[in-house]
C-alpha cells in the first residue's frame, strides 16, 4: 500500500504518490480528464452528493445548493455552516467530502490508500490545522502528519533538480491562498554520517484569505457592471441566474486572458444575448492591487532574512498562471524565476514527505502492493527509501504558543501569556518551565494555552471584568486554543512543581503538565478552543514563581 500526498486546494485539489520508480506522479482524474479535483461539492438532494467538475457545473442552474472555496472557512472562529435537506454541514465535513472523493479516485483505479499527509498554507494557525487533519480522519485516512504548501512545494523541486547551497523564494499563489517562503537548500550530514539534502525554512509570510478568487471577484464584477452599462439595469437588478452564468464563465475568461491579449464573453440578460470583451491590459489594471499585496508580503518576508541572497524563485499555485504574476516578480527577481507544475508539485512534495515518514518510522505502510494504479505497481519501498533518505526537512513554527499563568510579582498580580515558543522558530519545537499552584489546598487547575503573532515573552491577553481570558485577542491576534485540567491530590502546597511542556509541530500543539512531586502526568493534543467553558474563577490558575 503506498502513503500518498493531497493538496487539499482552495479551488482544486490534487493527490500524489511515488510510483514504482520512487518518483512522485499525480492520481489522473480521468472523469474530468485532468490532473485535480475541482473542490466543490454539490447537494444534488439528500441521496446524492457531488463533489468536482459535475459540481461546479451546477453553480449556474443550482447554485445556493453548490459549496465551493471551503478553505478559506476551514478552522475559523465563528465560521459558517451550510444546511441541506435537513442536514448540517460543517466546513470540516464539507472538506472531508472533497478528500473522500480523492480517496475514491485512488480507489476506481485499483489502489488502496490510507496513510496521507496533506498540506496547508504555511500562514494556517493551529484551529486551520486541526481543522484539517479532522477533515483527513473524517474521510478514512490516517493522517501522518501536515505540511506546509511552500515547503512541499520545495521538496519537489530539491528531489527534481537540487543545486548545492540554493536560496530559494517560494511564491505560492493558490485559488483561495496566499505563501511567500524563504528556504535554504544545502548539503548536510545525517545523524548515520550519510550526505543528505537539508530544506530550511528560514522566514514565511502570506495570508490565508488572498488567492485567485479575489482575482476572479474582481473580473465577476467588471463583466456584471458591463452587462449593466449595456442593459442600463442596476446591478441589484440583474437576476441571480444571469450572475450565476457570469460567475461560471469568469475563470474560463481568466484562463483565456493567460494566454491571449483579449476574450469574449457571452451573456444573456433578461433576453438579450451580449458580447463583452475583456483585454488582458484592462485585467491586470482591475487586479493590479492584489498584485502589489503579494509583493508587500515578498518584501515583507524579505526583510525578516535581511542577509539572504535569492538565488531562484519558485512560481507555485495555478494563479501564478497569470502573465501578471510572473511579470510582477521577474521585475523582483530578473532571471531568477522559475515555473514548474504549479498546480500539481504541491501535491507530489507531500508525496515524497509521506515516504520520508514512513521510511522513518520503518512502518509497513510502504511495502509494494500487488495493486495497479494505470499498468504501474503501487509502491516501488527500495525506490522511496532511496529516495527520500536524501533529504531532511525543518520547517518554521506558524505562530507563537505558550500558557496563560498568573503573575503574583507584579504590584498588582495579574494574568499572563507566556511566550514558550516563538513564531519562525525551528518545528518541531519543545519549550518546558515550571509553575506552582496559586494556592495551597488547591484542588486542580485549568492550564490554558495560547497562539499569537507576537514575538514578545510576555503578552496580557484580553480579560474579563473576574480577570479570566476570552477566547480572542485582536492586539496581536491572540487565540485561546484549549486548556488542560491538572487534577491536584489533598492537601497540595502552593510551592508544589507543575513543570509545563509545549510541543509544537506541524499537525498542532500538546501540552503536558506534570506533578512533579506525585509524578503523575497530564496531557492533551489541543485541536480547538471553541468549546471550552471559560470559567470564571482566577483560582484554578498556576502562578509563575514558588514565593
Amino acid at each position: 500500500m503506498s502513503t500518498y500526498g493531497i493538496d487539499l486546494g482552495t479551488t482544486y485539489s490534487c493527490i500524489a504518490r511515488l510510483d514504482s520508480n520512487g518518483n512522485p506522479e499525480v492520481i489522473r482524474n480521468n472523469e474530468d480528464d485532468s490532473n485535480t479535483v475541482a473542490s466543490v461539492v454539490f447537494f444534488e438532494n439528500e441521496n446524492n452528493v457531488v463533489v468536482g467538475q459535475a459540481a461546479k457545473e451546477n453553480i449556474e442552474t443550482d447554485g445556493d445548493r453548490v459549496v465551493q472555496f471551503v478553505k478559506r472557512e476551514i478552522g475559523k472562529p465563528d465560521t459558517r455552516t451550510y444546511e441541506f435537506d435537513g442536514k448540517t454541514y460543517t466546513p470540516v465535513e464539507i472538506s472531508a467530502l472533497i478528500l473522500t472523493r480523492l480517496k475514491n479516485l485512488v480507489e476506481s483505479q485499483g489502489g488502496e490508500i490510507t496513510d496521507v499527509v496533506i498540506t496547508v498554507p504555511a500562514y494556517f494557525g493551529l484551529e486551520e490545522r486541526s481543522a484539517t487533519k479532522q477533515a483527513g480522519e473524517l474521510a478514512g485516512f490516517n493522517v501522518l502528519s501536515l505540511i506546509n504548501e511552500p515547503t512541499a512545494a520545495a521538496l519537489s523541486y530539491c528531489a527534481r533538480q537540487f543545486q548545492e547551497d540554493r536560496t530559494i523564494l517560494v511564491y505560492d499563489l493558490g485559488g483561495g491562498t496566499f505563501d511567500v517562503t524563504v528556504v535554504k537548500m544545502s548539503m548536510t550530514q545525517n545523524d548515520s554520517g550519510k550526505d543528505v539534502q537539508k530544506i530550511n525554512v528560514l522566514a514565511t509570510g502570506g495570508d490565508d484569505r488572498l488567492g485567485g478568487k479575489d482575482w476572479d471577484d474582481k473580473l465577476f464584477e467588471h463583466i456584471l457592471h458591463a452587462c449593466c452599462d449595456e442593459t442600463g439595469l442596476t446591478p441589484e437588478e440583474v437576476e441571480a441566474e444571469t450572475r450565476q452564468d457570469i460567475r461560471s464563465k469568469v475563470e474560463e475568461a481568466k484562463r483565456k486572458l493567460s494566454k491571449k491579449q483579449s476574450a469574449k464573453v457571452r451573456i444573456d440578460v433578461n433576453g438579450s444575448r451580449i458580447e463583452i470583451v475583456i483585454t488582458r491590459a484592462d485585467f491586470e489594471k482591475m487586479t493590479s492591487d492584489k498584485v502589489a499585496q503579494t509583493m508587500n508580503f515578498v518584501e515583507s518576508t524579505l526583510q525578516k532574512v535581511p542577509d539572504a541572497v535569492i538565488d531562484t524563485v519558485l512560481l507555485v499555485g495555478g494563479s501564478t498562471y497569470m502573465p501578471m504574476i510572473k511579470n510582477a516578480v521577474e521585475a523582483k527577481f530578473p532571471g531568477k524565476v522559475q515555473q514548474h507544475d504549479p498546480d500539481q508539485a504541491v501535491a507530489k512534495g507531500a508525496a515524497i514527505y509521506a515516504s520520508m515518514l514512513v521510511v522513518e518510522e520503518g512502518t509497513n505502510s510502504g511495502t509494494p502492493s500487488d495493486k495497479k494504479i494505470d499498468g504501474e505497481i503501487s509502491g516501488g519501498v527500495e525506490h522511496a527509501e532511496q529516495l527520500t533518505a536524501k533529504f531532511t526537512v525543518e520547517d518554521q513554527t506558524p505562530r507563537s504558543f505558550g500558557p496563560g499563568v498568573m503573575d503574583t510579582k507584579a504590584n498588582k498580580p495579574r494574568y499572563v501569556l507566556e511566550n514558550f515558543i516563538k513564531i519562525g522558530e525551528k518545528m518541531p519545537a519543545v519549550f518546558t518551565k515550571t509553575y506552582y499552584p496559586l494556592e495551597n489546598n488547591q484542588e486542580r487547575v485549568r492550564l490554558r494555552a495560547f497562539e499569537n503573532m507576537s514575538t514578545e515573552d510576555t503578552l496580557i491577553p484580553c480579560v474579563d471584568e473576574d480577570g479570566n481570558p476570552q477566547a480572542t485577542d485582536p492586539a496581536h491576534n491572540v487565540k485561546l486554543l484549549g486548556e488542560l485540567i491538572v487534577n491536584l491530590p489533598p492537601d497540595t502546597s502552593r510551592d508544589t512543581p507543575i513543570e509545563v511542556t509545549f510541543k509544537v509541530d506541524a499537525s498542532g500543539v500538546h501540552v503536558e503538565a506534570v506533578n512533579t512531586k506525585t509524578k503523575e502526568v497530564f496531557e492533551t493534543f489541543l485541536r480547538t478552543g471553541s468549546d471550552i467553558d471559560v470559567e470564571k474563577s482566577a483560582v484554578h490558575q498556576l502562578r509563575i514563581s514558588a514565593d
